[in-house]
C-alpha cells in the first residue's frame, strides 16, 4: 500500500503541476493576449489620434486660408471705397473751385462793366463840362471881339470926329 500511495500522491502532484503548468500558460498567454490587444489598440489609438490631428491642421489650415480670403477681400473693399470717397472729395472741390472760378469772373467781369460804366460817364461829363467851358469861352470870346469891334468903331469915330473937326 505504501507503492499505492506513493503513486497516487505522485499522480496527483503530476496532476498538480500539470494543472498549476497549465494554469500557468493559460495565464501567460492571456497575459500575452491581452499585451497584444493593448498594442494593438496603442497603435489604434495613435493611428486615430494622428488623423484627427492631421484633419485639424488640415481644416485650420483650410480656415486660415478662407480667414485670409476674407482678410483680402474687406482690405480690397476698404481699399475702393477709399479711392471711391478721395474720387468724390477731388470732384467736389474740383467743382467748387470751377464754381468758385466762374463766380470771380462774373464778378470781375460786372466789376468791369461797372468800371467801364464810370469811366464811360466821367467821359461823358468832361467832354460835356469842356463843351460847355469852350462854349462859355467862345461866347465869352465873341462877347470880347463884339466889345472890341464896337471899341474900334468908336475910336474910328472919334478918330474921323477928329479928324473932320
Amino acid at each position: 500500500m505504501k507503492k499505492s500511495l506513493l503513486a497516487t500522491l505522485v499522480l496527483s502532484s503530476v496532476f498538480a503541476l500539470a494543472a498549476c503548468d497549465q494554469a500557468s500558460k493559460d495565464q501567460v498567454s492571456a497575459k500575452v493576449e491581452d499585451a497584444k490587444a493593448s498594442v494593438v489598440e496603442a497603435k489604434d489609438a495613435t493611428v486615430e489620434a494622428a488623423k484627427d490631428v492631421k484633419d485639424a491642421v488640415v481644416e485650420k489650415a483650410a480656415e486660415a486660408k478662407d480667414k485670409m480670403v476674407e482678410m483680402k477681400d474687406a482690405a480690397s473693399d476698404k481699399m475702393t471705397e477709399m479711392k471711391d470717397s478721395a474720387s468724390d472729395k477731388m470732384t467736389e472741390m474740383k467743382d467748387s473751385a470751377s464754381d468758385k472760378m466762374a463766380e470771380m469772373k462774373d464778378s470781375a467781369s460786372d466789376k468791369m462793366a461797372e468800371m467801364k460804366d464810370s469811366a464811360s460817364d466821367k467821359m461823358a461829363e468832361m467832354k460835356d463840362s469842356a463843351s460847355d467851358k469852350m462854349a462859355e469861352m467862345k461866347d465869352s470870346a465873341s462877347d470880347k471881339m463884339t466889345e472890341m469891334k464896337d471899341a474900334a468903331k468908336e475910336k474910328a469915330a472919334e478918330v474921323k470926329d477928329a479928324v473932320t473937326k
